[in-house]
């Protein structure tokens, strides 16, 4: 559409996943056609929607650090100012209202409604807001959780396997708060709409928890893609004197994960790396790791947060990972640390303790039992 160009942002080992779909070029095509001084985007997975629409004012309402950060090095990369991105949290209202708004239609629903309802609040009455998906992705559910929060609900012509909903005319309706509540052995935990896994504490991580192996002593814990902060509560319940790290790429997952843990050695990471972590500094890391981005399966991302707890992980430490057998992160986790052991796994899930160093204990091992 344009001599842009748009990467994705981390870079991804598969070069058959490109940094935006058809869906993504019918959005710009209607924004072309408007013609907005302003716009507000949600869901811009790498930036090709807001460096397609600068220099406009654009409003970038998304979970994730990670689109923000895309969309920053796309605007580097193509010569645009960045002065004219606008952050916007998706808990707080924007500073100006827009006339038009571009939404990629995630995968959760739940985060589409929670798009769906920050846009009626943040559009003037006779805005428009065009939402794109690929056309296998369309489910009658998009329909009706549109047509709660806009009066008219359209729907475009497919180009290219896409289409656009064409909503307008937000509706007045009484802001909510958009959270589930989790019942997990005898607690409740509370998560925001869009965060992984919003109606049952997610099996593989269930399966971790039943499997935590800490060491004896532990003064440190990372619990990196924190999701709702279950697998740092659940250390902390045999740990409470240690210091408590919570990273994950989502808001609404940070937000979440306050929600669930308290005190004054408890901190919180809105990132999508390990940078605010000190090297060397960690005794415990747990993780049930991401590995899809929207529809797409991209292997780059918990290969990226396996080699920055490395980092973290203090000489005698220990990272305990969880992952679906199918995905054999064992001689990935090889090449990143000394020792990698499977401790746990069944037909669906398993479990590796991974080290830095051979423990005292477990000098008498060899490569055959390992």
């Amino acid at each position: 559409m344009s001599e842009l160009t748009i990467n994705r942002v981390p870079e991804s080992t598969n070069n058959s996943l490109r940094a935006w779909s058809a869906a993504d070029e019918l959005l710009i095509s209607f924004l072309n056609e408007k013609d907005p001084e302003s716009v507000i985007i949600y869901n811009d997975s790498f930036g090709y929607l807001a460096t397609h629409s600068a220099p406009r004012t654009i409003y970038f309402a998304s979970d994730l650090k990670s689109q923000e950060k895309s969309a920053l090095e796309n605007f580097e990369t193509n010569k645009i100012d960045s002065p004219c991105l606008h952050p916007t949290s998706l808990l707080k209202k924007a500073d100006k209202k827009a006339k038009l708004g571009l939404m990629k239609i995630p995968k959760s629903l739940g985060l589409f409604e929670m798009f769906l309802s920050h846009s009626a609040q943040n559009m003037y009455k006779t805005g428009t807001l065009a939402c794109g998906f690929m056309t296998r992705n369309f489910t009658k559910q998009m329909l009706e959780i549109a047509g709660e929060y806009f009066e008219v609900v359209e729907q475009s012509l497919s180009k290219k396997k896409a289409r656009l909903l064409i909503l307008s005319k937000p509706k007045n309706v009484d802001k909510k708060t958009f959270l589930n509540t989790i019942p997990f052995e005898n607690e409740e935990i509370k998560q925001y709409f869009g965060v992984f896994s919003s109606n049952h504490i997610d099996y593989a991580t269930q399966f971790l928890i039943e499997n935590l192996e800490p060491e004896e002593e532990v003064n440190s814990v990372l619990d990196l893609a924190c999701g709702n902060g279950i697998l740092a509560k659940e250390v902390q319940k045999q740990f409470p004197d240690a210091e408590y790290h919570l990273v994950d790429d989502s808001q609404l997952a940070i937000e979440s994960a306050k929600l669930n843990l308290k005190g004054d050695k408890v901190h919180f990471y809105h990132n999508n790396n390990l940078e605010d972590i000190a090297s060397n500094s960690v005794d415990y890391i747990v993780s049930n790791p991401p590995f899809h981005v929207e529809y797409e399966i991209d292997i780059s991302l918990p290969l990226r947060l396996f080699r920055a707890a490395e980092k973290k992980l203090k000489p005698e430490g220990k990272f305990q990972v969880v992952a679906n057998t199918h995905l054999n992160y064992k001689p990935h986790l090889e090449k990143i640390f000394k020792m990698v052991k499977v401790v746990f796994d069944n037909d669906k899930f398993i479990v590796y303790s991974c080290f830095n160093a051979y423990p005292d204990k477990d000098k008498r091992w060899n490569e055959d039992a390992i």
